[in-house]
């Protein structure tokens, strides 16, 4: 079963700079392990940690694709908007994740809704099976094949939303030590 799940994320934060030759770049956390999402559904951390394992040759090629809204579970090149370039468990469960956005038909309608202030959420894809727990939560089984992640409009919990800022360039970004979901590379 086709497997797509909401992500409950730190507020977002996109970084805006004006010229030629810059790209978007969403930086941040795009999935928690062994935490209930929206859809009821708990990912426990070995599942994450050995899916992103397998991803990894992948993204170091460029070959791991997402969409703007999940649509028949297959990636389909005419509907890609971004390459995810990083993803990482951490020590804590976080799935931290990096895609660049491109400027494909589906990206530049991504980067007009962010120019336009508009808040987009993190959403995986993948198949597999779940199994109910004692507390009625789907947990996902061994089975389990993370596709990539997706932009979506609708995302189970308020703060997956991004917070628009403009005009401070990565290495400001950096100084400030601020957690950030969305930023400008040049």
């Amino acid at each position: 079963m086709l497997l797509t799940d909401l992500q409950v994320v730190e507020p977002l934060r996109l970084s805006i700079e004006e010229g030629e030759g810059h790209k978007y770049c969403a930086k941040g956390e795009f999935a928690r392990a062994g935490v209930p999402t929206a859809n009821k559904r708990i990912y426990p951390e070995p599942i994450w940690k050995k899916e992103l394992n397998k991803l990894q040759e992948a993204i170091q090629q460029r070959k791991v694709f997402g969409e703007v809204d999940h649509a028949d579970g297959k990636t389909k090149l005419m509907r890609v908007s971004h390459i995810i370039t990083k993803l990482e468990c951490r020590d804590d469960g976080l799935i931290y994740g990096e895609a660049e956005i491109l400027d494909t038909q589906n990206g530049k309608q991504l980067k007009a809704i962010l120019d336009g202030g508009g808040a987009v959420g993190v959403s995986s894809r993948g198949y597999g099976s779940v199994q109910k727990n004692e507390e009625g939560m789907d947990v996902v089984q061994e089975d389990f094949n993370l596709m990539t992640f997706d932009f979506v409009a609708d995302p189970a919990n308020a703060t997956s939303y991004p917070v628009i800022e403009k005009g401070k360039s990565q290495t400001e970004q950096k100084e400030i030590q601020k957690p950030i979901l969305w930023t400008l590379i040049m």
